[in-house]
């Protein structure tokens, strides 16, 4: 199991940002939220997927990281330069804590959830996951969480339920503001 830092020390084609974290307790989330401004990058960070090229980091991207507590998950709101959501890409954990030094990290279970602003998604890693299982990387009770969690997170998607779709930009707002 791979563990994850938020504020990615090893993200070597970002060569310059900010990063902040707080710690957030209101009525729909109660835990870390970290921002990452990204100032000067190497090259752009472009994926394909559903068919069609995303620029996910570039400069003036912000990624917004919420860890919140108690859950089995992180989600990572990724924002263009104008500010508009991209995707959220939600990582199924085993646990979300801080370190040391007070920056919030993930015990990453393998399998993720890219969702989009339309309210499509797909799941990824799902082979990863079961490779895990299999390498005794992760147990038994791991994979059953991950496929919880991501069951959890897919009802709540399909309903608009989750506070992550309806509250992203605010979040983003009140980190800007205090930066």
């Amino acid at each position: 199991m791979k563990r994850k830092y938020a504020d990615r020390q090893d993200w070597r084609r970002v060569l310059e940002r900010d990063f902040a974290c707080r710690r957030l307790r209101s009525d729909e989330f109660n835990g870390h939220v970290t921002l990452i401004s990204i100032h000067q990058i190497s090259e752009p960070l472009v994926v394909q997927m559903q068919n069609r090229d995303l620029c996910l980091a570039d400069q003036g991207y912000v990624w917004m990281q919420h860890f919140p507590e108690g859950e089995h998950y992180a989600v990572t709101t990724m924002f263009n330069a104008e500010r508009e959501i991209i995707q959220w890409y939600v990582d199924m954990t085993k646990r979300n804590s801080l370190s040391g030094e007070g920056i919030p990290y993930w015990d990453d279970l393998y399998l993720d959830l890219v969702v989009f602003p339309d309210g499509s998604y797909v799941i990824k890693d799902e082979d990863d996951l079961s490779e895990a299982l299999r390498s005794s990387a992760i147990t038994e009770e791991d994979f059953v969480l991950a496929h919880r969690t991501l069951n959890g997170l897919l009802h709540q998607i399909e309903t608009g339920a989750h506070w992550i779709w309806n509250h992203s930009k605010k979040h983003l707002d009140w980190m800007l503001e205090r930066n």
